[in-house]
């Protein structure tokens, strides 16, 4: 792979430039630069008796209902324009309608 030298300014086109070639690694100090992989841990272990659902945004468990209630009437900022929470109310409609009904002030206007 090359590049352009960028000590050398004025290369226009039709301008010969000098190619600098990157210094190969040998495959042990690409082993030692590496980082190794770290092991992803929930950010909240506890799941409380009837907390059907994990929210990856705030790594929280709660009910299924409680994020499409706080994504539909935008409750809090956070749960407004997320997509996990449209993706749960869309699934969900029917059965979030039933115990919701729409009679009351609902976030979008």
């Amino acid at each position: 792979m090359s590049a352009i030298d960028p000590l050398r300014r004025g290369q226009g086109a039709g301008r010969r430039f000098r190619a600098i070639e990157p210094i190969a690694r040998s495959s042990e100090e690409e082993a030692a630069a590496r980082p190794e992989p770290e092991d992803e841990f929930l950010k909240c272990s506890y799941r409380p008796p009837g907390a059907d659902f994990f929210c990856w945004k705030y790594g929280v468990w709660y009910g299924l209902m409680d994020c499409c209630y706080r994504h539909e009437r935008r409750t809090f900022s956070g749960c407004a324009d997320c997509g996990q929470g449209a993706s749960n109310l869309k699934v969900n409609r029917g059965r979030y309608f039933a115990l919701h009904p729409r009679g009351g002030r609902t976030g979008r206007r």
